[in-house]
């Protein structure tokens, strides 16, 4: 049985929830993409903390939600990189392990961000690298 959110903020002190990608389906995926050890980094934009999302910080742990608001997992930041869209690696967009190469991660993540309305070929990005500390499944 997955521990309710009230017990694992209790457990995590500090930990803040949040989800991968802007839909069900996507987060879903991410999520999978996590529990089969291929995922290990993510981004935020400056323009999402702006709006009020969470900046990450190294050593927190943080819980990942699905839509529905169920913790899937617990995952703790490692590594936090300032980096712009277009001057991302394609070391750092493969440890995202949702494409194959740095093209497949600008156009997915592209995609994404005009989706949000914030996508400029400069903008600043936190890429974080992550360890999955809890699989609540």
């Amino acid at each position: 049985m997955t521990p309710d959110l009230t017990q694992l903020l209790a457990r995590y002190p500090g930990a803040v929830t949040y989800r991968f990608g802007d839909n069900a389906a996507l987060s879903a995926r991410l999520v999978a993409l996590v529990r089969a050890g291929r995922k290990r980094a993510t981004c935020i934009s400056d323009a999402e903390i702006d709006a009020g999302e969470t900046p990450p910080s190294i050593g927190r742990c943080d819980i990942v939600l699905d839509f529905d608001d169920v913790p899937q997992l617990v995952t703790r930041t490692e590594e936090l990189r300032p980096v712009r869209y277009c001057d991302m690696t394609e070391e750092m967009a493969l440890l995202e392990g949702e494409n194959d190469d740095l093209a497949g991660w600008q156009a997915d993540h592209e995609s994404y961000y005009r989706r949000l309305g914030i996508f400029r070929p400069d903008m600043n990005l936190i890429w974080e690298r992550f360890d999955v500390v809890e699989d609540l499944s």
